[in-house]
């Protein structure tokens, strides 16, 4: 139909907000069916009329015609922009681990990592400070979650799980979602709302809106909801995931009954015929016997018919596709297996939902199918001190991609003084994990983030803080690699810089036993006062030459 446009507002039935726009000229609904007989036909005269009204079955049906072409339009143009945006999604690995020795910057990297995958662009270095606001704003928006996996770690955190409710002097347990179930959820929901049209996506959302305003208003105005088969209950509280009713004929702790609300929208947004609590089992939720809160939804659902909403703007609305970031430190050292669970298969690229070899499980706990978005990234970092590569664990050795860091002398290349000496710290780093490597090997030489708080401005005292650095770091550090075996201490820094030892006489013994005694035994202790002597000027030049 030539020069005819229907603008955003149009809905059938309404025809007070509808109106149909031919060369600039507006005419009312009702004249739809006229003016679109007149235009099909030729006849330009008479659509010119705006008030050869037609009947409203005609009008519905031509409007009906036009609106949903209108929406098929919307629909496409709505899909080519997801399509866009997810082919100018950031390239980089969905699940990535940053592995190295100690002090090599894994941590803080992930969050140059994260605003790379959330921005695109790699965060100026001299602008840390900036970064690190982004970063923050980021996990308060909750597009980035951050943990750490350790050994009492598992999947009732990570997941879900039966947990104590703490909130109640008495001992009752619900069920809780972990970090990795709440993100993915978030993840899910956004990448399924980018490929809605808007009047969908606005109208689910006006119908969250109402379930909230009668939530609210059932809280504030004290309604008591009646069961079937008698009995009364209150809500007393809800929030984001669950709904807190009171009910005192209940066999719970302080008869207070935990109610979930992503349960209550599935009941509520449901077309189907619910006439009792069994039925709403069977029908919503596939269960052949019900379970005693489906008889409190089932109150909830007939007290929802009854109310009345206050008239509500329905505003339509994209929402365009984001990435969401899960950040695992030490994700080594947790038990894998008794953490991801069946879940270990879902973060696969392939198995990840859009993808042609999409995956769902059905969680043990709350029986809820499950599956892992394509806009979730997941970050985790591996100290190599800790555990080799190669004890990692299979299944997450196959699903991550993995990025090796190295200690980056270069990043301390400057020289501190002190005592009329100077002391270059990137020669300094490099001999001793050259010696290192020698003696273990380069998974456990020292990070250049050790050193790097030498060169900030507000130390005054750098032989003060270099001290600090190997009583408290460095050689608690080499104790731990090479077990307390002190002569391989000294190969690393020297034999009088910072360890000094003594041989201790077997003359201490009135009875000698010579298969119990050494010819030699030493006992080793820290200096109270560092020399750099090692590491400094013409001797530091010959250790080098010598490597």
């Amino acid at each position: 139909i030539k020069n005819l446009e229907i603008n955003d507002n149009c809905r059938i039935g309404k025809t007070n907000v509808a109106e149909i726009v031919i060369d600039e000229k507006k005419y009312p609904a009702k004249c739809v069916g006229q003016i679109a007989y007149a235009l099909a036909n030729g006849v330009e005269d008479d659509y010119l009329h705006p008030y050869v009204y037609t009947s409203n079955a005609i009008k519905n049906n031509v409007f009906k015609n036009l609106n949903i072409q209108y929406k098929q339009e919307k629909n496409n143009e709505q899909q080519n922009k997801s399509d866009q945006g997810e082919n100018n999604m950031i390239k980089e690995p969905l699940n990535q681990i940053l592995y190295g020795p100690p002090g090599t910057g894994k941590t803080f990297n992930t969050i140059n990592k994260a605003l790379e995958i959330l921005e695109g662009t790699i965060p100026d270095p001299d602008k840390r400070t900036e970064a690190k606001q982004k970063f923050d704003d980021y996990i308060k928006a909750g597009q980035i979650e951050f943990v750490t996996f350790h050994q009492s770690y598992g999947y009732e955190e990570f997941v879900e799980g039966i947990k104590a409710d703490l909130q109640s002097d008495d001992v009752k347990y619900k069920l809780g979602r972990g970090v990795f179930q709440k993100l993915s959820n978030k993840a899910r929901e956004n990448y399924e709302n980018s490929k809605k049209p808007s009047q969908q996506l606005s109208q689910e959302r006006l119908f969250k809106r109402k379930i909230a305003q009668f939530l609210s208003d059932s809280l504030e105005t004290n309604v008591e909801f009646e069961k079937t088969r008698g009995g009364k209950f209150k809500i007393i509280d809800w929030s984001e995931n669950t709904i807190f009713i009171s009910a005192p004929d209940s066999q719970y702790n302080n008869n207070i009954i935990s109610l979930d609300l992503d349960e209550l929208t599935k009941i509520l947004s449901s077309d189907k015929e619910i006439d009792s609590s069994r039925k709403l089992a069977k029908e919503i939720f596939g269960k052949s016997n019900q379970r005693q809160k489906d008889t409190y939804y089932f109150s909830m659902l007939n007290k929802f018919k009854e109310s009345k909403f206050e008239e509500i703007e329905e505003i339509e609305e994209e929402e365009n596709l984001k990435n969401y970031i899960l950040i695992i430190d030490e994700i080594n050292r947790g038990n894998i297996s008794k953490i991801f669970g069946e879940l270990i298969t879902l973060i696969e690229p392939s198995k990840r939902i859009g993808a042609d070899e999409a995956l769902h499980v059905r969680l043990p706990y709350s029986n809820e199918l499950f599956g892992v978005p394509q806009n979730l990234y997941i970050i985790g970092t591996m100290n190599t001190a800790d555990r080799s590569i190669a004890l990692m664990d299979t299944a997450l050795r196959r699903r991550f991609e993995f990025s090796e860091m190295l200690p980056r002398p270069e990043l301390v290349n400057f020289v501190i003084s002190f005592d009329a000496k100077s002391i270059n710290i990137k020669s300094l780093l490099e001999t001793i994990n050259k010696r290192i490597e020698y003696l273990y090997d380069r998974d456990h030489t020292i990070g250049h983030a050790y050193f790097m708080g030498l060169e900030d401005e507000k130390v005054k005292d750098k032989k003060a803080e270099l001290d600090n650095i190997f009583r408290n770091k460095i050689i608690p550090l080499l104790q731990e690699y090479f077990y307390d075996d002190w002569e391989k201490i000294l190969m690393v820094l020297g034999k009088d810089g910072f360890i000094e030892s003594k041989v201790i006489q077997n003359a201490i013994f009135t009875y000698k036993n010579d298969e119990a005694l050494e010819e030699e035994k030493k006992s080793y202790t820290i200096k109270s006062s560092f020399d750099y002597s090692e590491f400094m000027g013409e001797s530091n030049a010959n250790n080098e030459s010598k490597n």
